[in-house]
């Protein structure tokens, strides 16, 4: 080439190298929406540098300026073709200003805009900008590409599988290391929660990188960290329908500081995707639902409830709850802490109906026992739950007098010293509890008899008692075969030392059949 063609050449370079630092210098992510509109003129003309080489740095900056925040801009941008040129710095390497420009360029290009990111993926940027992550976290390179890579795995599961394919999983695990002070981390923990937003394939690949353990420790940065938040979505994902994961990040300690970050309320974005990672944790073992429990979950998980069922925090908060239930001690501690901050649950119902049959349970269980506290207890959380009518409440408000009363008994048997242990035949030899109606059967045992006619087929066809040492006799169709019984033997014993009242036909011993 002539002398002169070759200088004209190098002088028509340096212009648009400069006339693309000054469109550059034009721009900035702060413009406002007049500004963009004004400088999307030169859009073209930033697309044409980004194929010439010369100024393609600055126009890749100028670009990713001019898409802030402006989706007019980034239709635009795109539909003059400026993606395959983009990719294309990507292959300058790391150590390349333009490559970074690039990467974040395509970053901003993808961000909410599902078009854009097929089209990127599509223009093969996946594989430069996975090749850009093993820059470090210190790389302004890999900050971007890991950003790119976070708006690209947030649409389909094509995208998200042809990221992993291409092997990003294990360096956006290196970046996570850095920490939630750093950006590269930040964005590396975000492309890792869409990437796991997908199969079961990708979660499980992820948790054997090593990422549960880092994505705990950015949650100890607190509420007010991006980074937190973004660590709670991801162990959220991580925890979806894989129970191997959900037992590795409760034994790598997230439980602890996701409950931290339930304080922060309804409002905070980090409490929202804490309730999220727990509910998805509950869904799981009682070691897991009760691990949650003792960290003091359950109490402000009830409190996010007050923000009603158009908060995400309160509907997570809701289902975390409802998964918690499955366990017996964890549905108690909810009925009490629900009774405690009178939440009322009419804006939850299907959370609201599981622990109504919790409470009618717990009412029934603790009516058939002998401790009137408990009773008491579990018809004021039934009551609350509104599982109760007039009948119930009567029958079970009867119950308590029986109770209170044979406990004033009791204390006063022992106030006086006669602290007497029930005999052993009062005990019926199938329940081990207190007969309260017994009978004495052919093989002249007593018995409970719900208990003894429970059973009564098997043992007169084996003609086994229960007791294991006799026989049923076979009895006359017309007899019966249980007789109301009381031992009187012990009659004088327990008359003398207690204020036992007997039913008039335990009086009468009749002799068994």
């Amino acid at each position: 080439m002539p002398t002169r063609q070759v200088q004209l050449a190098e002088r028509v370079a340096l212009t648009l190298e400069r006339h693309a630092k000054e469109l550059c210098e034009l721009t900035n992510p702060r413009m406002s929406a007049d500004e963009r509109e004004a400088v999307a003129l030169a859009i073209p003309i930033l697309v044409q540098l980004l194929k010439g080489g010369h100024g393609a740095s600055a126009a890749a900056l100028a670009i990713d300026h001019l898409a802030v925040n402006s989706a007019a801009n980034t239709n635009a941008i795109c539909e003059a073709g400026a993606i395959a040129p983009l990719v294309a710095l990507l292959q300058a390497g790391a150590g390349s200003e333009a490559a970074t420009n690039a990467a974040g360029a395509l970053w901003t290009l993808a961000y909410l805009n599902d078009t854009n990111r097929n089209a990127i993926c599509e223009a093969g940027a996946i594989a430069p900008l996975v090749a850009l992550l093993q820059a470090g976290a210190g790389s302004e390179t890999a900050t971007n590409a890991a950003s790119a890579l976070w708006s690209l795995a947030n649409s389909t599961d094509t995208n998200r599988n042809a990221i992993c394919e291409a092997g990003a999983i294990a360096p956006l695990v290196v970046l996570l290391q850095a920490g939630a002070c750093s950006a590269a981390a930040t964005s590396a923990a975000g492309a890792l929660w869409n990437l796991a937003n997908s199969t079961d394939t990708n979660r499980t690949a992820i948790r054997e990188a090593g990422a549960i353990a880092p994505l705990v420790a950015l949650l100890q940065a607190g509420a007010g960290s991006k980074a937190a938040t973004i660590a709670a979505g991801a162990l959220r994902n991580l925890a979806t329908s894989n129970n191997t994961n959900k037992n590795a990040i409760r034994e790598a300690g997230a439980i602890a500081p996701l409950v931290a970050l339930l304080q922060a309320g309804a409002g905070s974005e980090a409490a929202t995707k804490a309730a999220g990672a727990l509910r998805n944790l509950a869904n799981s073992t009682d070691t897991n639902r009760n691990a949650i429990r003792e960290a003091g979950a359950i109490a402000p998980l009830v409190a996010l409830l007050q923000a009603g069922a158009g908060s995400e925090a309160a509907t997570n908060a809701a289902s975390a709850l409802q998964n918690l239930s499955d366990s017996h001690t964890c549905s108690h501690a909810i009925l009490a802490a629900l009774a405690d901050a009178a939440t009322p649950l009419d804006a939850f119902p299907h959370l609201q109906q599981k622990l109504r049959l919790v409470a009618t349970e717990r009412l029934q269980r603790t009516e058939a026992g002998e401790d009137a506290a408990a009773l008491e207890a579990a018809l004021a959380m039934a009551t609350a739950m509104g599982t109760t009518d007039e009948a119930m409440t009567a029958r079970v408000r009867s119950r308590l007098v029986e109770l209170r009363t044979a406990a004033t008994r009791r204390a006063r048997r022992e106030s006086v010293g006669l602290n007497v242990a029930l005999p052993a035949d009062f005990t019926c030899p199938i329940t081990y509890d207190k007969m309260k109606d017994p009978v004495v059967a052919s093989d002249g045992h007593s018995y409970e008899r719900s208990a003894i006619e429970e059973i009564r087929n098997f043992y007169l066809l084996t003609r086994i008692s229960p007791k294991g040492n006799r026989t049923f006799l076979p009895v006359p169709s017309s007899t019966p075969i249980f007789q109301p019984i009381f031992c009187q033997s012990l009659l004088p014993f327990y008359r003398k030392h207690t204020n036992f009242s007997l039913p008039c036909c335990a009086c009468r011993r009749q002799p068994p059949v």
